[in-house]
């Protein structure tokens, strides 16, 4: 049977199936159950209905507040739970004063390297919160999503995923699809202030030279891979930190691989 993986969904942004990828141990993570995506706001009404068809019964928005109040998700149904957090002292990564003085390609991936190290510590208890609403949904179908479904999403993503036993090459390889999915210098054009990536608004990285831009605006490996190794560092390993840090118990994580893997 053919999968889908990419979905052309109209006012969409970087949706997709992050399952289908085999395990460390020969097991399959299912289709239909994880999907990831950017901001959902501009979903056009047949795309909803699209997205409703899914089963989904999760909506994970790593968004901060700020964002989600100026592009609040439609509405997927009554028997849809949105997971939600309140980040109003939180504010983008992208204003720091780091992001502000990249007039290089090589100074903005610095930076991104060094957001990267912080994300799973910054947005900890949304990452933790992933988890919760894939045990909610149950048999259902779970949306993890941001603004570009790139940063957040895809260290949220990759957690999932190898909390589910995917060899890191893997991990890596959905991550990086971002940048033949989605264009995100045209979603930035053209519809500036969707706050594509952690910005608050698309001023920000309007501001920046095309090519900080280009380093921002990238699924680079090396980002991702930034992220998991702050992680061991701090923890270990990455079943230390979901442990400790996320707080998914072995019995949570055992009902998880029942119920995702084949």
């Amino acid at each position: 049977m053919t999968r889908t993986r990419v979905f052309d969904l109209q006012g969409g942004c970087n949706f997709r199936d992050f399952g289908g990828y085999r395990t460390a141990d020969g097991r399959t993570v299912r289709w239909g159950r994880l999907y990831r995506s950017g901001v959902l706001a501009r979903l056009e009404p047949q795309a909803v209905e699209q997205v409703r068809a899914l089963g989904i019964r999760a909506v994970c928005d790593l968004r901060r507040s700020d964002e989600r109040a100026l592009h609040p998700n439609p509405t997927f149904g009554p028997d849809v739970r949105q997971f939600e957090w309140d980040t109003t002292e939180e504010v983008s990564p992208i204003r720091d004063r780091q992001f502000a003085e990249s007039s290089t390609a090589a100074a903005a991936h610095a930076a991104m390297l060094r957001m990267y190290e912080r994300i799973p510590f910054i947005i900890q208890p949304r990452l933790s919160g992933v988890f919760e609403a894939l045990a909610a949904a149950g048999e259902g179908a779970v949306i993890v999503h941001c603004s570009a479904g790139k940063d957040r999403t895809g260290v949220a993503a990759a957690l999932v995923l190898e909390a589910l036993g995917v060899p890191r090459a893997a991990v890596i390889e959905d991550y990086v699809l971002t940048n033949t999915s989605v264009d995100l210098r045209a979603q930035l054009l053209t519809r500036q202030g969707t706050g594509v990536g952690m910005a608050a608004t698309a001023e920000p990285m309007l501001a920046l030279a095309p090519a900080a831009l280009d380093a921002v605006l990238a699924a680079h490996p090396g980002y991702l891979q930034a992220s998991l190794a702050a992680i061991e560092a701090r923890h270990g390993s990455i079943a230390g930190y979901l442990r400790d840090e996320l707080k998914v118990t072995a019995v949570l994580l055992a009902r998880l691989q029942d119920s995702l893997l084949d």
